[in-house]
């Protein structure tokens, strides 16, 4: 499949089925949550509350998990057409977005960082909104 296939099939699901599109709007919330949280609140280096540095260190995992769920989503369909399972879907996200993030969890233990499995206990949590988020939109 040519990237030309590949965004025809993301623009016709996108024109059948128009809940999509909030689902793209989730997506760029959650990186940006990301890029507001390393590159403005970080750096500033605030310390209001055990609980806000504690959020402060796992929300960009949780908006990781979150968005690539919603990619891994959203592409499942242009490289298997004739899938039509929800559930498949959904599990195919899952697993792309929650083991691909906690597999640079233990790169990053490597690299000499510890492992920080909260930062995996929210990743698969951001993973579980998306995934109520689809339910929720009754996306099929």
């Amino acid at each position: 499949m040519n990237f030309n296939n590949i965004k025809y099939q993301l623009a016709k699901e996108r024109k059948e089925k128009p809940r999509m599109r909030i689902l793209s709007y989730w997506a760029i919330v959650s990186f940006l949550g990301i890029v507001i949280i390393k590159t403005i609140i970080r750096p500033k280096n605030l310390h209001l509350s055990g609980t806000f540095d504690f959020l402060q260190g796992t929300l960009p995992n949780f908006f990781a998990g979150s968005g690539f769920c919603v990619i891994a989503f959203v592409y499942f369909r242009a490289f298997y057409i004739h899938e039509n399972s929800l559930t498949k879907r959904l599990l195919f996200a899952f697993l792309f977005s929650f083991l691909g993030l906690t597999l640079w969890e233990f790169i990053q233990f490597f690299m000499g960082y510890p492992i920080d499995f909260y930062d995996i206990l929210m990743t698969a949590m951001g993973n579980l909104l998306t995934i109520i988020i689809v339910v929720l939109l009754k996306i099929k």
